[in-house]
């Protein structure tokens, strides 16, 4: 009898050949691409993607770019289990190219200053978040929203096209499943047989963990924290039985991710974090599992809605983890209002009712 894991290797090998295909009939340079500020996932998925083709069609010429870097977690794990510098890896597509290859990436936007590239050329999508804007445009989609992170789909093809992963590689997946998971909290069965296969292929739990563990917090998070806890106000949400859920928004001059974990820590079950400054309007928002299980709610359509009446900007993510950026300067508390008007208004469409908490 077949294992979970098995069929689902077998149910995506369809679309890997197609993948496979289209690649060995590029002649041009490839780009493996994510989205800016690439966290472990993306980074992982495109690095994989990369050698696993690499193998299995030896003459295509496939280029890892990020041209707008990854985040603080993504550099950690790169110099720590691959032994580079994140400057090392390419940032400019070159002008020749006529396929993509996007992992871990839903909308155009995120994209960022490759936008203008990818809307010129074929792309192949790689991607496991609930809303997608750019499946129906993809020539190529190994779409899978049931997936808890992107690597899970990238080893599935990897398995498919019978290609070797090796001991690095290994890790810096385990790594990506480790980061979009919340250390496997958030694991299904399959992701957890994921972890186990990419152990037993040589990736060690315990150095996977430490590579992405945040270094002591510096003087300024640790005041942006406190001071945001000083700024933030905070609702409680009413609908006929639920009347225990915690919603609160404060803002800061940096440190917005790190701020919203602090208040989930604290008690709040939804945080929206506003960061105003050098032309741009940065608003971020985490929510556990109850938040979006008494609610409904996902955050990456409320930063996507926000996106759309800022102008300007780039929004969007997953159920409980979110941010929106627009290339506007708007007032710290115009911004506040706007947030909470757009929550007021999601949230009224199933029924709740919010009470400040004083």
């Amino acid at each position: 009898m077949r294992s979970s894991l098995e069929e689902y290797v077998e149910k995506l090998k369809p679309v890997a050949e197609r993948i496979r295909r289209e690649v060995e009939e590029t002649e041009t340079p490839i780009v493996v691409t994510a989205h800016k500020n690439a966290d472990p996932d993306a980074v992982a998925a495109a690095y994989a993607v990369k050698a696993g083709l690499s193998q299995v069609v030896p003459d295509a010429d496939l280029r890892l770019i990020l041209p707008e870097g990854m985040n603080q977690a993504s550099k950690r794990v790169v110099r720590s289990l691959l032994g580079v510098e994140p400057a090392d890896f390419e940032d400019e597509p070159p002008e020749e190219s006529g396929l993509a290859i996007i992992v871990d990436t839903a909308s155009i936007e995120q994209l960022g200053k490759l936008r203008e590239f990818i809307e010129n050329v074929d792309f192949i999508l790689i991607d496991h978040h609930e809303k997608n804007s750019l499946v129906e445009r993809a020539i190529v989609a190994a779409y899978d929203p049931s997936a808890r992170a992107s690597v899970e789909i990238v080893y599935g093809l990897l398995e498919a096209w019978g290609a070797r992963i090796d001991e690095k590689t290994a890790a810096l997946l385990l790594a990506g499943l480790l980061y979009d998971t919340r250390h496997l909290r958030g694991a299904t069965a399959r992701s957890l047989r994921i972890a186990a296969e990419l152990m037993d292929r040589g990736a060690s739990l315990q150095t996977v963990i430490t590579a992405l563990q945040s270094p002591p917090m510096s003087y300024s998070e640790r005041v942006a924290r406190v001071k945001a806890a000083m700024r933030m106000r905070a609702w409680r949400l009413k609908k006929e039985d639920v009347n225990d859920v915690i919603l609160a928004v404060t803002h800061v001059k940096a440190f917005e991710s790190s701020v919203a974990r602090a208040l989930i820590d604290l008690g709040a079950d939804a945080v929206f974090v506003v960061s105003v400054g050098d032309s741009r309007t940065r608003i971020v928002a985490r929510s556990n599992e109850r938040f979006a299980r008494k609610t409904g709610v996902h955050l990456g359509e409320v930063m996507a809605e926000l996106g759309r009446l800022l102008g300007r900007s780039e929004g969007g993510g997953h159920r409980n983890a979110a941010a929106v950026e627009a290339r506007i300067e708007v007032g710290v508390e115009d911004a506040k209002k706007l947030v909470l008007q757009t929550l007021r208004e999601r949230l009224a469409e199933k029924g709740f009712e919010l009470e400040e908490i004083e």
